[in-house]
């Protein structure tokens, strides 16, 4: 009796640049989500607790109060910037998830998650807040925190393309 093999082939082959996409996304997830868990210790805490005796918080409050006032008001929405900042990679992680699984739903469910920050943040703490932040770090730290959060745009809106590139081969 003969033995013959079979070239056992996908019936539905994921793309070498898909999956490329996906483990990069995969790892990006989950620092995001591990760095919202760490976040999570902020709930109980006052924002004085918070701040505690930061230096340069009370170097802002002296040289800049109206960033020092905003930064403040912005605490008031700390403990639901700590559940959005959790959730929203999750729900990311899951449209990854159905993308790797060749599910197009994943490409809209990564769309949700991707795009939510950057409207969450102007309803929480608002541009003003953020960049009292900076204001702390003086010149060069703005300078570098702005970098940052180009770089930030600029993957998310990156990797949105990318996958839309694939959604061909997603159902």
């Amino acid at each position: 009796m003969e033995t013959s093999t079979f070239d056992v082939e996908e019936i539905n082959p994921r793309p070498q640049f898909l999956k490329v996409l996906c483990i990069l996304s995969f790892i990006m997830c989950g620092i995001l989500i591990l760095m919202a868990l760490l976040g999570l210790k902020n709930l109980f805490l006052s924002p004085e607790e918070i701040m505690g005796n930061n230096p340069y918080m009370n170097s802002l409050q002296e040289n800049n109060p109206e960033a020092y006032q905003a930064m403040m008001e912005s605490m008031d929405y700390k403990n639901i910037s700590a559940i959005i900042n959790l959730f929203l990679p999750i729900i990311s992680l899951t449209g990854v998830i159905y993308m790797w699984k060749l599910k197009k739903a994943g490409f809209y469910l990564y769309l949700l998650g991707e795009l939510l920050p950057y409207l969450t943040i102007f309803l929480t703490h608002g541009l003003a807040a953020m960049y009292a932040g900076t204001a702390v770090m003086g010149e060069k730290g703005a300078m570098i925190i702005n970098v940052m959060i180009a770089l930030v745009i600029i993957f998310d809106i990156l990797f949105i393309i990318l996958y839309a590139l694939n959604l061909k081969h997603l159902k």
